[in-house]
């Protein structure tokens, strides 16, 4: 976790690696807010409207 730290700032647990330069000084603070259990009863809505925006950039099968 240390070596990824070092290039990643946000980790799985605090790692007391200090955040590479470029990123903002509160990388976590820039994630979203998910809601998983949200998405799971939503998916069947998620993966419709997923499919219709972006499913012509998609290889074909």
């Amino acid at each position: 976790m240390k070596a990824y730290a070092q290039v990643y700032p946000v980790t799985a647990y605090a790692t007391g690696v200090a955040i590479p330069e470029r990123f903002p000084a509160d990388p976590e603070g820039q994630l979203i807010e998910n809601d998983f259990n949200w998405a799971a009863q939503n998916r069947e809505r998620i993966l419709a409207e997923w499919t219709r925006r972006y499913d012509g950039k998609s290889e074909a099968k």
